[in-house]
């Protein structure tokens, strides 16, 4: 499912995954600047969904606030507060 948006000058594209069991959708979205393939950044949170519709919603809800800096995601391998 391709539902990538383009957003105040980035590309923002779900990179949900189906886990688990029972089987839930990830959170996950790839931020890109626009008209570059390089400089992608993989943004992930611990939220999961039961169908992929609402996971691929979330996920570009939450690349928005990513890029409108609302959201300040953790480098890959911080540990927790």
């Amino acid at each position: 499912m391709d539902a990538s948006i383009e957003y105040n000058g980035y590309v923002i594209t779900p990179a949900t995954r189906r886990r688990g069991n029972p089987p839930t959708w990830t959170l996950e979205v790839h931020i890109t600047p626009t008209g570059r393939r390089l400089g992608t950044r993989r943004c992930r949170a611990a939220n999961t969904y039961a169908r992929q519709e609402v996971a691929v919603a979330r996920c570009l809800e939450f690349g928005r606030r990513i890029v409108d800096g609302k959201l300040q995601p953790r480098p890959k391998g911080e540990p927790t507060a």
